[in-house]
């Protein structure tokens, strides 16, 4: 990839699983990793460092569970981390990694015919406040992402 401010080298491997290890739980979970190295930088000032806003890693774990007993009822959960980003090329401004966690469930039926689910959600159960993305896209200039707070998601799905 390469920007006003050199060039990015990207190399990761990123691995997911799937699986339903009892029936009624359904597992899905990621791991990536990717080494994010500037080269060709201006006056090679840069070189050899990190690139800012690129965690080293992300994981993530998601579970799902149909409640037995009540047909349709699928409950939900996932964590998600991201490793520690540098701000800029110089790589002497960090933030944290984070954690988020989400809940939700969902309830799928039909009407007649047609087919509905429900669902709900709250992602960031925790509330908690964190940078989640440091630098600009083209690296030229320092930025921060705030996480977003708790958050409450209602939708409904008709299949028609």
């Amino acid at each position: 990839m390469f920007g006003p401010n050199g060039k990015r080298d990207n190399r990761g491997i990123e691995l997911s699983v799937f699986g339903e290890p009892v029936q009624g739980v359904r597992v899905l979970g990621g791991v990536m990793y990717i080494d994010s190295e500037l080269t060709d930088t201006v006056g090679g000032a840069y070189d050899g460092n990190r690139a800012p806003a690129t965690p080293e890693y992300n994981v993530n774990l998601g579970a799902e569970w149909d409640v037995p007993g009540v047909n349709g009822l699928t409950l939900t959960a996932r964590g998600i981390h991201s490793s520690s980003q540098y701000l800029d090329q110089n790589n002497s401004k960090q933030i944290d990694g984070w954690e988020r966690y989400d809940l939700g469930a969902r309830y799928a039926f039909k009407v007649d015919a047609t087919e509905v689910t429900l669902r709900a959600s709250v992602e960031n159960v925790l509330d908690d406040r964190y940078w989640s993305s440091a630098g600009a896209s083209d690296d030229s200039e320092p930025g921060l992402t705030l996480s977003t707070p708790r958050t409450y998601l209602l939708s409904a799905t008709i299949g028609f």
